[in-house]
This record gives C-alpha cells, structure tokens and sequence, in this order.
C-alpha cells in the first residue's frame, strides 16, 4: 500500500472512528454501486481538443440519478441529476450502469485512489459532466484522459465555462450540445496541458433501479447489511483475517493483503454503529450504509454491500 494510502487511512480515521475513512469519503458518498439496467450506448458528434490535436468523441451515454442516499445530509449533491459521458470509444455496461459512470466497477474510496487493476475508462479520452437538467451550467465537469491518475480531479463546472444547451427529451431519450469554448488549461503535473470541446450528442436515458428498502432508525441498524458492517468492524479489531476474508466482496479481497489496512480496522469502535449509521438503502442485491460522523470534525460516507448466497458482503475499503 502506498503511502499516501497509509496516511489517507490514518487521518479520516481520527474523523470517523466507526470505520476508517479515506480523504475521498465525502466525495464517495455521492456515489452507489447498483446492477442499473444494461444501457445501450448512444451516439456523439464532435471534438475534443487536446494539446492541439483533435480526438472524435463518437460515443455517450447518459444517467439519471434519484439520489435518495443522501437526502437531509449536511452536504447533499443535488437529489435529481444527470450524469452524461461522452467518449472516444464505446465502454461496456458495467462501466455506465450507474452514477459513477464511467468507472461504474469502482465503488469504494480504496478502489479510487489505490485500482488493483485495470477497467474500460482508463483508456479513454472524454467528458463527464454531472448536471442538474433545468441548469446550463454543470454541477461538475471532468476531463478523461488513459491512464489518468485517479487522485486527480480536473475541473469543475462552476469555475469554467463548459455548457450543456439545447437539451431535448423525447421519450427516454435526451439529445443536447457540450462545450467548453474557451481553450483551458488542465493544470496537471502530468500528462495533457491544454483541452476544449464542441460535442452534439443522443443517447437513451439509463435509470438507476428502484430501491426495495429505505431504512433508517431501529430498521437500519437491525438490517443485513449493518450485521455484516459489524462483524466486518469486529473481524478488524480482532484481527479475524478469516472471518474478514468471508465478509469482503470479491473485488476488495486483494486489499485484505496490505498490513497497513489491516492495522487501520483494528482502530474501529463497534459502539459507534448507533450513532453514526443514519440509513440503509437497498437496491436489490446492493445495499448502501450512510454514516455520518459530527465530531470532532464532520465526515459523511456511503459504504457498499453486494448480497450473494453467502449474505451480505462487504465493498470496502
């Protein structure tokens, strides 16, 4: 594990002593990893620019998002919004199928900062816009690029000009014009300088699934998935690698190798659950715990579960 990784865990630890937290906590609260129904991608017209060179954005695809998760938190993204990207080359389902298009296979703050491999979207070039559908302006707007460094956030839409105009919804479907006019700089250590785009798009509307549960009080702390969180928080502290290895997601058990991460679950407070756990959402076979931290400093994360013919598992970190 990388050092930064080890620091991340250290500090947001002291910030939420439920169960360590990265420094991308926050930011991974906006996001819930659910089998969306299989989107088809839709069409693009248009360039993106980039260092002077012109890259053809052929593809989109565009989410609608009932952000539920989040509703009467401290720092709530916007309840109904859209996520567009827009790229060089068409990505799978499992990249789009929800709002963390279009690395939908990446769920965690873990599995952000520190990839155990390789998905779809590190390849491309393109745009992902966040947007709320009755603004211009987006709510936040991000250049792709291959191989980018996944702790990099490059641009937000209220600082630039990128536009979303001429939105039509016909249907299930939404056609519209991107654009950044003005050439911008990235402001990147590494990789591209410069970047603008000017892109026409049309694309079916994917929907996230409905939720089958929304629990909170004596429900959510008597539900599956906070059962599993706390034997997860009980392995941890106890250093049950066994018991830690039956209740982690497939695709998170590569991080059960790194002693640093170990020696951080040592440090959760079980008692803390009542407290901190404010909802549970599930939508089908995934379930998100919404827990918030008040003091010292304030924190808020969505930490995901996968249900298999085992139970509930754990997406974390």
């Amino acid at each position: 594990m990388s050092e930064k990784i080890n620091n991340a865990c250290k500090a947001a630890r002291r910030n939420n002593p439920l169960i360590f937290l990265t420094a991308l906590g926050a930011l991974m609260l906006a996001s819930t990893k659910i089998a969306a129904s299989a989107p088809a991608s839709g069409t693009a017209t248009g360039n993106l620019i980039v260092d002077g060179k012109a890259i053809p954005l052929k593809f989109a695809y565009v989410i609608d998002v009932d952000n539920v998760e989040e509703a009467g938190l401290k720092f709530p993204t916007t309840q109904h919004y859209r996520v567009i990207v827009l790229s060089d080359r068409e990505l799978p389902a499992a990249s789009v199928c929800d709002r963390n298009a279009p690395a939908s296979e990446r769920v965690s703050p873990m599995q952000i900062m520190e990839p155990t491999g390789k998905i779809p979207s590190d390849k491309i070039y393109g745009i992902r816009l966040l947007i709320d559908p009755k603004q211009a302006n987006p709510l936040s707007a991000e250049f792709l690029y291959p191989n980018k460094d996944p702790m990099t956030f490059t641009v937000m839409g209220t600082e630039y000009t990128d536009r979303v105009t001429n939105v039509k919804v016909v249907g299930r479907s939404v056609s519209g014009q991107a654009e950044l006019s003005r050439i911008t700089e990235t402001r990147l250590g590494k990789g591209p300088k410069k970047y603008s785009y000017l892109v026409t798009f049309h694309a079916p509307i994917t929907t996230e699934p409905a939720i089958t549960s929304n629990l909170t009080g004596k429900e959510a702390l008597d539900s599956a998935p906070v059962a599993a969180l706390r034997a997860h928080l009980i392995a941890g502290k106890t250093g049950d690698l066994d018991a830690l290895r039956k209740l982690t997601a497939e695709s998170h058990s590569p991080y059960l190798k790194h002693k640093e991460l170990l020696e951080n679950l040592k440090g959760g407070e079980i008692e803390k659950i009542a407290e901190q756990v404010k909802r549970v959402i599930i939508r089908g076979s995934h379930a998100s715990v919404v827990c918030v931290n008040e003091e010292p400093n304030y924190s808020q994360v969505m930490i995901h579960l996968i249900e298999d013919k085992e139970g509930w598992k754990m997406q974390w970190p």
